[in-house]
């Protein structure tokens, strides 16, 4: 059948002029011909004929049963027909056949409104559908006719279906995309709004706002924002950071948001985009991290062991009071220094040692290291050295390096040390003073059994027996 068309307000106009030429054709040919060949209604005929066969928009004449009477070049250039494939066919060959049923009946609506454009499909001679722009015309009321005039709209279809294809694209961008987008008109009705932006505001589904006025779906919308939607209709761009938003029951959303307008092809404001991200979980986190880290540094700070922390250029990031002052400095002059300034306060025969594990292993296991004071002072230390980690890449992040100051356990291991040797040498002097002894014993008692004498040391003969 034929489909009834919203008229596009170009193509209407250029239809009409040329229906208005060929009718101003006609006329002149009717009244100027006449004079001359008045006598000679053919010569008129003929003329007509030439006009539609020949004019730039395809044309079928066809009768009250849809037979077709009459069809111009320009029809069957487009189509890839000869005049003998369709003179005397019906109409009805050329649509599809869900077409067909109701042919009739709209030429007959045609008939009582004597003309109308519409919109159609004729099959072309290959089998391939050809759009259309039609007007068609009821001549005569006891036995009409139609005139019917076509003009091809393959690229203007065209291009309605790629800017179809592009809105489509649109809304299934913005409907996927991960952050919460809201598009609106000049009048703040939603046109566009993602899913992120529906879950962000607990909102239904975007078919239950579409088309809805912005402050009815959110009305505790605060007057701020109402305020920076109207610059932005004004062409003004704001954006936030971190701006709070407190909701009717006294729960506070932080947001990161812009509002900026969108143009017309004309390049007036048609309407306002609005970005928006809630980030009162990452605020929230932002708070307990913060917390975390202050907690951490208190601890690091007031800690009696020494810390220090450098990054992947050797560069000291954290330290805390006990590890600056194995140097005799504050806190502040150590961080941003690099670690390799203070290798001198390292013992010569310890370094080599220590630079291979950081460089192989990024790691020392209970390394001690007495170092030298800026007193003159020696103090020795058990370090433990460990790097982190990005958990997410793998990258190394920091090394974190912990002493634990056990001077005075060497201290003591030293002084132990010298007991346990001097008991040592009076054990010597003691083992050697009571062999001794027992060599004398042994040599009285051998004096005594050469003059025939009893021994008097019996307990070392018992042990040379033993």
């Amino acid at each position: 059948m034929l489909i009834p068309l919203m008229p596009e307000v170009a193509g209407f106009l250029l239809l009409i002029a040329i229906l208005f030429v060929i009718s101003a054709g006609l006329l002149v040919l009717l009244l100027g011909e006449r004079r001359k060949n008045h006598h000679d209604p053919l010569f008129v005929t003929n003329q007509i004929e030439s006009l539609l066969r020949y004019m730039p928009e395809g044309y079928i004449g066809v009768d009250k049963q849809g037979i077709i009477q009459e069809v111009n070049e320009t029809y069957l250039v487009m189509t890839g027909y000869a005049r003998g494939d369709l003179i005397g066919k019906k109409i009805c060959m050329l649509l599809a056949e869900e077409r067909n049923e109701t042919l009739l009946s709209q030429l007959k609506t045609i008939e009582l409104q004597k003309s109308v454009l519409l919109e159609t499909e004729h099959r072309c001679k290959d089998g391939s559908f050809l759009p259309l722009e039609a007007s068609v015309t009821a001549l005569g009321s006891e036995h009409p006719a139609f005139m019917c005039f076509y003009r091809n709209i393959s690229q203007r279809k065209k291009d309605e279906l790629s800017r179809k294809h592009s809105t489509d694209l649109l809304r299934y961008v913005i409907e996927h995309t991960r952050s919460a987008v809201a598009i609106h008109d000049k009048n703040l009705r939603y046109l566009y709004v993602s899913q992120k932006y529906l879950d962000e505001y607990a909102l239904k589904d975007a078919a239950s706002i579409i088309g809805r006025h912005h402050y009815e779906v959110l009305p505790d919308l605060p007057q701020k924002w109402r305020d920076v939607h109207q610059r932005a209709l004004a062409g003004e761009v704001i954006s936030a950071e971190d701006d709070p938003y407190v909701r009717e029951d006294g729960s506070v959303e932080y947001t990161r948001w812009e509002c900026r307008p969108w143009y017309t092809e004309q390049g007036t404001i048609g309407g306002i985009i609005i970005y928006t991200e809630m980030i009162t979980k990452q605020k929230e986190f932002e708070h307990e991290l913060k917390k975390t880290k202050d907690y951490l540094e208190t601890v690091l700070t007031h800690a009696n062991a020494p810390i220090v922390v450098w990054d992947t250029s050797l560069t000291i990031t954290l330290a805390n009071q006990a590890f600056s002052s194995l140097f005799g400095l504050s806190v502040e002059q150590m961080i941003g220094h690099r670690l390799v300034e203070f290798e001198q306060y390292i013992p010569l025969q310890h370094r080599d040692a220590l630079y291979l594990q950081l460089g192989t292993r990024k790691a020392i296991d209970a390394a001690e290291i007495e170092m030298a004071q800026s007193d003159g002072s020696n103090r020795t230390l058990l370090w433990n050295v460990s790097p982190m980690f990005n958990p997410d890449t793998g990258d190394l992040v920091a090394i974190i390096a912990q002493g634990q100051d056990i001077s005075e356990r060497k201290k003591i291991e030293q002084e132990h040390a010298g007991q346990l040797e001097e008991l040592r040498r009076w054990y010597a002097v003691m083992t050697n003073r009571e062999d001794r002894i027992i060599a004398l014993k042994r040599e009285v008692n051998a004096l005594l059994k050469y003059e025939g004498k009893a021994i008097r040391y019996a307990s070392v003969e018992d042990e040379t027996h033993a």
